[in-house]
């Protein structure tokens, strides 16, 4: 029932725009694609707006170049908002919010609902699933170029279909998808055999300087604006780096801590087995699942990384 209403909403607008939160990983970008490939063949005028770049290793993917930035002046009658668990996290595209009607699709335990019809649902993998079906309910025929993008947003905020949060459902989509023409090794090798010098490079630095917390239960990162720059290299090249740290025997808590501008600290948290890390950066502004979340604040990098593993202490 939950789809009646957007399903309803989509077929009657024309001008839709796609948003989704700053920072795109795999699940931001996968299902924003993938949605609006789908409504082109609606024929639906559609545009994506994003605060950030489309990182390099989704450029592979149908229409990755239609992305743009916020600013420009775009007839909107409906705004599809993905992956976003407050209006927030939209960074400046939250503009287009504005007197429009709004489907806030998301699987965040931490969304607050900003959204006139929503579409919520904190047990699918990945809010691709929830793209998924509802192109199903649109009646789009899936093709290879959706379905890649939906594979994307899966394999990636599944870490591969390892975490927690794969389910037989996760694993049903992911056949279909393959049944519709998406080539995992294909997929697989565009996302983690496609890394750049720079990335490499970023990543033997952070695990020179990872550091260990409270009888080494917690792996912490810290980067600053300096190490990136002195590597020439960017923030999308962080993808997957804490999770060196969360995997490490013991480790029940990484922390990855990212100043990408002058006293702006990108938090990353991650828990293995039995840590509410979304409630630990709910208290910073951010949010996201239990085993995964993230939050950005203002402040020194030094005293951040200290105030943050004395929070996940307390939490032991």
């Amino acid at each position: 029932m939950i789809y009646q209403g957007p399903v309803k909403l989509i077929k009657e607008r024309k001008n839709i725009a796609i948003l989704s939160h700053v920072m795109p990983d795999g699940d931001n970008i996968g299902s924003c694609l993938a949605l609006y490939n789908a409504l082109i063949k609606l024929g639906k005028n559609v545009v994506i707006i994003q605060d950030d770049d489309v990182p390099e290793i989704y450029k592979f993917l149908k229409s990755a170049d239609k992305v743009v930035k916020p600013g420009g002046d775009y007839s909107i009658d409906l705004v599809i908002a993905l992956d976003c668990g407050d209006i927030s996290r939209l960074g400046k595209s939250a503009k287009y919010l504005e007197n429009k009607d709004i489907i806030n699709i998301d699987h965040h335990i931490s969304n607050t609902k900003f959204g006139h019809h929503n579409i919520i649902d904190t047990n699918a993998s990945a809010t691709a699933e929830l793209v998924y079906e509802l192109i199903n309910k649109l009646e789009i025929i899936l093709d290879k170029d959706i379905c890649e993008c939906i594979y994307t947003g899966i394999v990636t905020d599944t870490g591969q279909f390892q975490y927690s949060n794969t389910t037989s459902v996760t694993h049903q989509i992911a056949a279909n998808l393959i049944n519709n023409g998406v080539e995992p090794a294909k997929v697989y090798k565009a996302l983690y055999q496609n890394n750049s010098i720079s990335k490499m490079k970023l990543i033997g630095k952070a695990l020179s300087l990872m550091e260990f917390h409270y009888d080494n239960k917690i792996a912490s990162i810290m980067l600053s604006k300096e190490d990136f720059e002195s590597l020439g290299a960017k923030d999308e090249d962080t993808d997957g780096l804490i999770n060196y740290a969360r995997d490490i025997k013991g480790v029940e808590v990484a922390l990855l801590f990212k100043e990408t501008y002058e006293r702006k600290i990108k938090i990353g948290f991650r828990s293995k087995d039995y840590i509410d890390v979304s409630k630990i950066a709910q208290k910073y502004g951010g949010g996201g699942h239990i085993r995964a979340a993230g939050a950005t604040v203002d402040g020194e990098l030094n005293d951040i990384k200290e105030k943050i593993v004395e929070d996940v202490i307390n939490v032991f």
